[in-house]
């Protein structure tokens, strides 16, 4: 799938949120993350990781309020939009004023929308960043191992980063939402899930969302987990921690 060539884009069909806007942050057409995980639908992380080209966030959020009107205006009533696009929004380097100003003017004109940011988290440990994610909604941040091995094998960071750092800076998000990629044979096993759940219990999220590949992966042969295996695992968590553990097939 190639990354996404308009700053707002959709309406979309998601597993989640069902019709949902999307609004890349980034640079078009092309990739910028600070992870370079395997099972990335735009394909491997370049190497050089420039962060010039980005979008005027005023100018985005006039974008988005045509968009939301041209839906409406179609007969389609769109009540979800979701920050991610082409990689790790946070990378923005006025993402705080971004998010800031998307939510005070959904407040005014779109009271009813919901916001989402889907991240890797690598920022959050600067509470200036931490407070802007929780302007949103749903805020959610992926943990897709929580070993070390394992999650460095998956995500693949591209800076300076653990999950050890992660799981203690999510401890102290208000009301964070996780999910979770799980891959066959990569973070689907006893070890691994006993691992995560302990990190769940830690973290104490609103929510965990879990689903497995179902589009093109960077990496060749990354395959899904089984349907059943997934709500098995959903099952499980929820029992154990009693925190809403859903899975997205």
């Amino acid at each position: 799938m190639r990354p996404e060539t308009k700053s707002v884009y959709g309406p979309v069909w998601t597993r989640r949120f069902g019709w949902d806007l999307g609004i890349n942050l980034l640079p078009l057409g092309r990739k910028l993350c600070t992870f370079d995980c395997v099972y990335c639908q735009y394909g491997s992380t370049p190497v050089v990781c420039r962060t010039n080209s980005m979008p005027v966030p005023d100018a985005l959020v006039a974008e988005w309020d045509l968009q939301v009107h041209s839906c409406e205006s179609a007969g389609m009533g769109v009540h979800h939009t979701t920050v991610s696009g082409n990689g790790e929004p946070t990378m923005h380097p006025k993402f705080a004023a971004f998010a800031r100003h998307l939510v005070l003017w959904r407040n005014r004109r779109f009271p009813s929308m919901k916001l989402a940011i889907l991240t890797n988290g690598y920022r959050l440990h600067d509470s200036t960043i931490r407070e802007a994610v929780e302007l949103f909604d749903e805020p959610i941040v992926k943990l897709d191992a929580a070993t070390s091995a394992k999650w460095l094998a998956i995500n693949q960071p591209l800076v300076p980063f653990s999950v050890d750092r992660l799981i203690e800076t999510l401890q102290q998000c208000n009301h964070v939402m996780l999910q979770t990629m799980f891959l066959k044979g990569m973070n689907d096993g006893p070890a691994d899930l006993e691992a995560w759940k302990a990190a769940i219990a830690k973290i104490k999220p609103r929510e965990v969302q879990i689903y497995t590949v179902t589009r093109t992966t960077a990496i060749p042969d990354i395959l899904p987990v089984r349907d059943a295996d997934l709500l098995a695992i959903a099952e499980e968590a929820t029992r154990e921690l009693g925190i809403p553990v859903r899975a997205y097939l």
